[in-house]
């Protein structure tokens, strides 16, 4: 879906829109796992995590009619607050859809930055609102299925296969795919030696489940 080139050309994008975040030797972890452990520190991140990353990304390569036109997005927090920060400092209007079980804090920083802020009763409200606005013309900023999202939340892997020492296994969380898809493709092309795991919460395995049942 995306190659190394898309994701370097993603980080020249976003280079000034995001922090290039410190990866360090993490001993603790190292203490408790018994093997040398690198962690690179997305929690850093403007907004607290890599998601300002892909909706950078995108933000920055829609066209002017798109930008023009305002985006929309779903999500339970970290997506929501990045792309309402991102998009305020892009000039870009912003519609946040979130369920109600929505953090009441990500709901007031996605506020304050200037997006507007629908709730819904449930996520199938908040996805049938966002075809809704779609179709009213706004640009939809997926929190993990759109190639320009992955490239840019592949800019993790390039500073971490840049930054980091002598690498034998990458552990990547998985919520949607989008950050491990982006990460996989950087390591892939950099380190290629390198083993990558991906890592859920018990109760959202979904990526596992998936895989197990050979498709979604």
């Amino acid at each position: 879906m995306i190659e190394i080139a898309d994701i370097e050309a993603a980080a020249e994008r976003i280079a000034g829109h995001v922090v290039r975040t410190p990866t360090v030797p993490s001993p603790g972890l190292s203490a408790l796992l018994g093997a040398p452990v690198t962690a690179k520190l997305e929690l850093l991140q403007r907004t607290g995590s890599f998601k300002v990353r892909g909706a950078a990304a995108k933000l920055l390569a829609l066209s002017e009619a798109e930008r023009a036109a305002g985006v929309v997005a779903v999500s339970g927090g970290n997506h929501g607050i990045a792309l309402a920060v991102t998009a305020a400092a892009l000039d870009v209007k912003a519609t946040v859809v979130m369920p109600r079980s929505a953090p009441v804090r990500a709901v007031e920083i996605a506020q304050a930055a200037g997006a507007s802020v629908r709730v819904t009763d449930d996520m199938d409200g908040a996805f049938a609102l966002t075809a809704e606005l779609r179709r009213d013309g706004l640009t939809l900023v997926h929190p993990f299925d759109d190639p320009e999202v992955v490239a840019g939340q592949g800019t993790v892997g390039l500073e971490f296969a840049e930054d980091a020492g002598e690498l034998t296994d990458v552990l990547v969380s998985i919520g949607g795919g989008g950050l491990i898809a982006g990460v996989a493709a950087a390591l892939r092309a950099r380190r290629p030696g390198v083993r990558v795991w991906g890592v859920e919460t018990q109760g959202a395995q979904a990526m596992s489940e998936a895989l197990k049942a050979g498709g979604p």
